[in-house]
């Protein structure tokens, strides 16, 4: 998926997985008919455009932008994008550290069959239990580590890692499949919560406000505005705000600030210092980035940096103003 420069340690795990585990990186022509995963290292990429599957993009170091014909999205490893199956796309980076990539394909027809039995009453299932399920068109977007899904993913990847049978993959791609479903389920209702006379309306005005938020969380490292978002979503600054508010709970830099301080406790529990964490997570001293982790967390930066057993594991999880 990305090209291998050298034989890097991160590239001779993913050769060790490969052999291990018919799951991780199989021939690009048995997608679609299986589960997969693809982990690739490099410092460059471009796939050029190409028809993809049912997936979920992560990524495990540094990030990638994915393009779509609609728009474009940035994935680092605090986000995620599902991409629906048949959608053109292109993923590309150039790092001059390495970028890794952990991307999940899943079989046709899987997420549709959980989606069907989500959604269709028991009798009908009894009924007509071979009854093919129809398409599902999952909303394109990025989500953040507030997303239960997202911790589902971390919790596969470390399975991955340690070395699952195929009976356990299965199951997981069930799980994961059952919680996409549940978290679009969740979105549909969001766009329902716009005030709209038309259902067409309704559905233009959630996909600008996605678009918007996209690029929110896209930037989470840089200094962003409303006004910018709010261009980004084709939507007056007011409408974008008032909108997201209505859609998602929150106001626009509440769910950016949020993003920020989940991105900068995984720089901190990864060994970045506080200085580097608040300027790579956007924030404008280092007195606010401290003020504003110490209300989400309970601890200081500093305090987080330790080692857990000095917490005694009581680290709590507040909200972010």
């Amino acid at each position: 998926m990305a090209n291998h420069s050298q034989p890097s340690r991160a590239a001779q795990s993913i050769r060790s997985l490969e052999r291990a585990s018919e799951l991780v990186n199989p021939p690009a022509r048995q997608l679609g008919a299986r589960n997969a995963v693809y982990i690739g290292t490099g410092r460059q990429h471009d796939s050029g455009q190409v028809e993809g599957w049912l997936s979920i993009k992560t990524m495990l170091a540094g990030s990638a932008v994915w393009e779509t014909p609609e728009r474009q999205f940035t994935v680092d490893n605090s986000s995620y994008l599902i991409l629906n199956d048949h959608h053109r796309y292109r993923l590309r980076f150039d790092s001059a550290t390495p970028v890794r990539t952990f991307v999940l394909f899943f079989q046709r027809g899987m997420a549709e069959d959980v989606f069907r039995s989500r959604t269709t009453a028991t009798a009908r299932l009894l009924e007509r239990p071979h009854e093919p399920a129809p398409p599902v068109e999952f909303i394109e977007r990025l989500e953040t580590r507030a997303s239960t899904l997202f911790a589902l993913l971390e919790r596969f990847r470390q399975r991955v890692f340690n070395g699952l049978d195929a009976g356990e993959a299965e199951d997981w791609f069930l799980r994961l499949s059952r919680q996409m479903v549940a978290e679009h389920r969740a979105m549909e209702r969001a766009r329902g919560r716009l005030p709209a006379v038309r259902a067409s309306t309704r559905e233009e005005l959630y996909r600008r406000v996605l678009r918007g938020r996209d690029y929110l969380l896209s930037q989470a490292g840089e200094r962003v505005t409303l006004a910018a978002a709010a261009r980004a979503a084709c939507l007056s600054p007011y409408h974008f705000h008032r909108a997201f508010t209505q859609a998602f709970g929150t106001t626009p830099h509440r769910a950016l600030t949020r993003h920020r301080l989940e991105r900068a406790a995984k720089m901190l529990a990864e060994g970045e210092s506080v200085t580097q964490v608040c300027l790579a997570s956007g924030f404008e001293s280092l007195g606010s980035f401290s003020s504003l982790f110490r209300r989400h967390y309970g601890v200081s930066p500093r305090q987080y940096l330790a080692p857990r057993e000095r917490l005694g594991g009581a680290l709590g999880h507040r909200a972010a103003d």
